[in-house]
């Protein structure tokens, strides 16, 4: 479905999902930060995934708004909340190439996408939206 054609609780679900799944990237970097990067090649592998469909998926949507033909007339969450976050979390956030070292730089591009992704309206704020009906 076309981002601009989503609802404001749709739209609210998918920057939820992405927080969501940033903290759970978030929690499975900072357990091997703190083993000083001892971990198996099966976490590693599954971090370098979850970090490239998260940056893949985010890199989309920031085009997907950047085009003229998406955008949506007037104030909206959309434009207001949506778009901007979208777009500063792809140009700050996720900093790392895909394989690099799981090292405080690779935690910090994390950190910085989630920032960005709750900069404007925090991780209740988007919950308090997705619910409403």
């Amino acid at each position: 479905m076309e981002l601009k054609k989503m609802t404001d609780q749709e739209l609210a679900l998918r920057i939820i999902e992405y927080v969501q799944r940033l903290e759970k990237l978030m929690y499975d970097a900072e357990a091997i930060l703190q083993v000083r990067g001892r971990a198996s090649k099966y976490q590693i592998d599954y971090i370098h995934d979850e970090y490239r469909n998260l940056k893949q998926e985010i890199n989309a949507d920031a085009h997907y708004v950047s085009l003229m033909r998406n955008e949506k007339q007037g104030f909206n969450l959309y434009n207001s909340f949506f778009v901007p976050s979208i777009r500063e979390a792809s140009a700050s956030g996720f900093k790392s190439s895909v394989n690099s070292r799981i090292d405080q730089a690779f935690f910090s591009s994390l950190e910085e996408a989630h920032y960005k992704l709750t900069k404007y309206h925090g991780l209740k704020e988007w919950q308090e939206i997705a619910n409403q009906r």
